[in-house]
């Protein structure tokens, strides 16, 4: 496939999951977008799956720096935004929203998942009390006993270096 192909590709596919009503996922969506081109016969399953994973790398990239940094897409692109077409820029945005809620909900249920309590199955490590910093190793996974100096029941991971 020549670059220009590859290009046109591209902003096709972008074209279409900018014309989405609802979002489910960019994996899902760049799927349906794979299944179009091949469909009408505009690329082969190898070169739109190609094209797919070079979208979901720079959406899920610009939604990452964003979320990370909070400052916005312009900043990502290190460009004048003004400089891109229209309907480009509104479709990124679109997808980069939509991927920047998903790795919000992503970092969300990290932040649940790493707090560890009593009751709750471990595998091997070190957890600290989050109270007295008292530190329970796990030679083999274990069910988490309550703080044995001062009965508290979360704890963190603690990883060693």
């Amino acid at each position: 496939m020549t670059e220009e192909k590859k290009v046109h590709a591209y902003q096709t596919m972008m074209q279409r999951l900018g014309e989405l009503t609802h979002w489910n996922g960019l994996r899902q969506h760049l799927d349906q977008a794979v299944e179009k081109a091949v469909t009408l016969e505009e690329l082969t399953r190898e070169e739109a799956e190609h094209i797919s994973d070079y979208i979901q790398r720079d959406v899920e990239d610009a939604a990452k720096f964003i979320v990370e940094t909070r400052q916005d897409l312009a900043t990502w692109l290190r460009f004048d935004i003004n400089l891109l077409e229209e309907r480009i820029l509104n479709v990124f945005q679109k997808m980069v929203d939509h991927t920047q809620l998903e790795l919000d909900k992503l970092a969300d249920q990290a932040e649940i998942a790493t707090h560890w309590k009593t009751g709750e199955i471990t595998g091997v490590g070190s957890l600290v009390c989050e109270k007295c910093g008292h530190v329970l190793q796990f030679q083999k996974p274990a069910k988490i006993p309550v703080c044995p100096q001062c009965q508290h029941d979360k704890f963190i991971r603690v990883w060693n270096d």
